[in-house]
C-alpha cells in the first residue's frame, strides 16, 4: 500500500509575491516557447499561480480557467506524483520522465521537471514546473513499433528468404524462412556470417557483385548456391534494392531471396530435349535418307535393265538380287518408321500390352530364323540354347520387339563375332540372355544406354536413332520385368531379360 505524504507538515508559511512572478518567469518563457514546451507556477499550496501558452496547448485549458486553483482538482491524476512537489518544496529538483497524464479525453505522457523557486533570502516559497508533451513522439514510437512488429509477423510469414543490411554493408535482419532454411540462429548470420553458406565456387562472384551494387546504390540480382540445414547445396535468386530513410538518406538494403533450383533442374532438361530433338532429326534424316537412296538407286537400275532384253535379266538372276535389295530396304525403312511411332506411344501412355500364353523358347529360334539374312549378312555366327519350355503369359509382338532389338544391337556393335542366345526359366520368371563380344559398354555409361536418344559410342560412328534399348526397356517394364547389362569395354556385352510368367 503507498503511503499518503501528508503535504501540510512539510509546506512553508511564505508565499509567492504575485506581482513579482511574471516578471521572473518571463525571460524563461520566452526561450521555452520555441520548445513547445509547458511553464507553470506553484505557490505553497500547490495552487497555479502562473500559466503559460505552452500549458494551453499541452493541458487544453486557459490560464483563466486554471490560475488560483490547486493543481491535483484540476489534475486528478497528479495525486500519484504529488511527492514529486513536495521533494521540490522541501528544497530538492525533481524531474518525472514519461509521467501518463489524463484529463477529460486527453490521454497522453509528459516529461516534468520540478525546482523549488526562492525569494529574494533564498527561502522556497513555491514550485516551478516545466512540463514536455512527450504525447506526439510516444504515439510515433508505438506505431513505429507497431510498423516493426507488423513487418516482423509479415516477414517470419514470407515464404521467401528476406535480408536487410546497415548502410556498412553488414546485415542485420533475416527472417524466419531464412534461418529454417539455413538452420542457423540471427547471431551466426549477423553481418557477414551468412557467407559461410554460400558454395566456395560461387562466393567471390557474389560477393564482388554484392559490393559494386552497394557501392553503386543500385538493384542488383544475383545465384548462387546456398548450404541449406541439411547440407543440400540449393541455387538461390538473391534480388536486393537499395532502401533510404524519408529524408532521402541511404538506409542500406533490403533483399529476397527465392529457391531456384527445380527450375535451374528444368532448364537443363529442357536444354537437354532441345539438344535430343536437334540430334535426333539428324539422326533421323540420315537414316531414313540411306535406304531411300539405295532403294531409288536400284529401281533406277532395274529401270535401265528392263529396257533391255527381258530374258536375258531373268537368266542373269539380277532381276531377283535387285528385288531383294529393295525389300531389304523396305523393311528397314519400315522398322526405322516402327521405331518412331513407338516413341509417339510411349510418350503419350497409348504402348499396350496384350498377352497371350506362349512359350518363350519357340519365340527365341523364330526370331533368329527371322534374321538370319541379316545375321549372314554381318558375318556373325548366332547360336541358341533353349534346353527346357519357358511358358508365360506375355504380348508376343511387343516381346519379339525386344528380342530383335537385343540382336541388331548384337550385329551393330559386335559384326563378324558370334552372338549367343539363352533361355532358362527361373522360379517365377523367364530370363533371356543376348550375349556379344563386341566392343563393350563402359560402367558410366552402362545405366544411360537405356534411355532415350542415348547410345555410349558417337553417333558419326554407328547408325541408329538410339532409341532400341529404350523401347526394350520400357516393354520390359511394362510386362513387370527388367532388363540389365553386364559389360566391360573390349570383352562384348551381356544384356539380360527377366519376365514375369504372368504378364503385369
Amino acid at each position: 500500500m503507498k503511503t499518503k505524504v501528508r503535504v501540510e507538515a512539510h509546506r512553508p508559511r511564505r508565499q509567492l509575491d504575485a506581482t513579482r512572478l511574471p516578471t521572473m518567469l518571463g525571460f524563461a518563457d520566452s526561450l521555452l516557447r520555441s520548445e513547445g514546451a509547458g511553464l507553470v507556477a506553484l505557490d505553497g499550496d500547490f495552487r497555479f499561480t502562473f500559466w503559460n501558452g505552452g500549458m494551453e496547448r499541452i493541458a487544453g485549458l486557459s490560464a483563466d480557467q486554471v490560475m488560483g486553483r490547486r493543481a491535483i482538482d484540476v489534475f486528478p491524476f497528479l495525486g500519484e506524483q504529488e511527492v514529486h512537489l513536495v521533494r521540490a518544496l522541501a528544497g530538492e529538483t525533481v524531474a518525472a520522465k514519461r509521467q501518463r497524464f489524463t484529463r477529460a479525453e486527453r490521454d497522453g505522457f509528459l516529461d516534468g521537471y520540478f525546482t523549488p523557486f526562492r525569494d529574494e533570502k533564498g527561502n522556497v516559497v513555491g514550485v516551478v514546473c516545466v512540463i514536455h508533451d512527450l504525447t506526439a513522439q510516444k504515439l510515433a514510437e508505438e506505431q513505429l513499433g507497431e510498423t516493426e512488429r507488423r513487418f516482423q509477423n509479415m516477414a517470419d510469414a514470407a515464404p521467401v528468404l528476406l535480408w536487410m543490411s546497415e548502410p556498412d554493408g553488414l546485415c542485420t535482419f533475416f527472417n524466419q524462412s531464412w534461418l529454417d532454411f539455413t538452420g542457423r540462429t540471427l547471431e551466426d548470420e549477423w553481418g557477414v556470417g551468412w557467407a559461410a553458406g554460400i558454395h566456395f565456387e560461387d562466393f567471390q562472384r557474389c560477393m564482388d557483385t554484392y559490393v559494386m551494387a552497394f557501392n553503386a546504390r543500385r538493384v542488383f540480382e544475383m545465384e548462387y548456391r546456398l548450404r541449406r540445414h541439411d547440407g543440400e547445396y540449393r541455387w538461390i535468386l538473391d534480388r536486393g534494392t537499395p532502401r533510404y530513410t524519408p529524408d532521402g538518406s541511404f538506409a542500406g538494403y533490403i533483399g529476397s531471396c527465392i529457391d531456384i533450383t527445380d527450375r535451374k533442374r528444368m532448364e537443363g532438361e529442357l536444354r537437354k530435349a532441345v539438344r535430343d530433338r536437334d540430334d535426333f532429326l539428324s539422326i533421323a534424316s540420315h537414316e531414313l535418307r540411306t535406304p531411300l537412296t539405295t532403294l531409288s538407286l536400284e529401281i533406277q537400275r532395274l529401270k535401265r535393265s528392263l529396257g533391255k532384253r527381258s530374258q536375258g535379266i531373268l537368266k542373269s538372276g539380277r532381276l531377283e538380287r535387285g528385288a531383294e535389295i529393295a525389300e531389304n530396304q523396305i523393311n528397314r525403312l519400315i522398322m526405322l518408321v516402327e521405331e518412331l511411332l513407338d516413341v509417339s506411344r510411349l510418350a503419350s501412355g497409348r504402348l499396350r500390352v496384350e498377352p497371350t500364353v506362349f512359350d518363350l523358347s519357340d519365340l527365341v529360334r523364330e526370331v533368329a530364323n527371322r534374321l538370319q539374312p541379316s545375321i549372314d549378312a554381318a558375318g556373325c555366327a548366332l547360336s541358341v540354347e533353349a534346353p527346357a519350355p519357358a511358358v508365360g503369359s506375355w504380348d508376343w509382338l511387343r516381346v519379339e520387339q525386344v528380342i530383335a532389338n537385343l540382336v541388331s544391337n548384337a550385329l551393330k556393335y559386335g559384326p563378324g563375332k558370334p552372338i549367343e542366345m539363352s533361355v532358362t526359366r527361373e522360379t517365377e520368371c523367364a530370363c533371356l540372355r543376348v550375349k556379344d563380344y563386341g566392343i563393350g559398354i563402359a560402367p558410366q555409361d552402362q545405366r544411360r544406354i537405356f534411355h532415350r536418344f542415348e547410345r555410349a559410342v558417337p553417333m558419326s560412328h554407328y547408325r541408329g536413332f538410339g532409341l532400341g534399348l529404350w523401347i526394350a526397356r520400357e516393354i520390359v517394364v511394362a510386362h513387370g520385368g527388367s532388363i540389365d547389362v553386364d559389360s566391360e569395354l573390349g570383352r562384348g556385352s551381356t544384356f539380360i531379360v527377366r519376365l514375369p510368367l504372368r504378364a503385369a
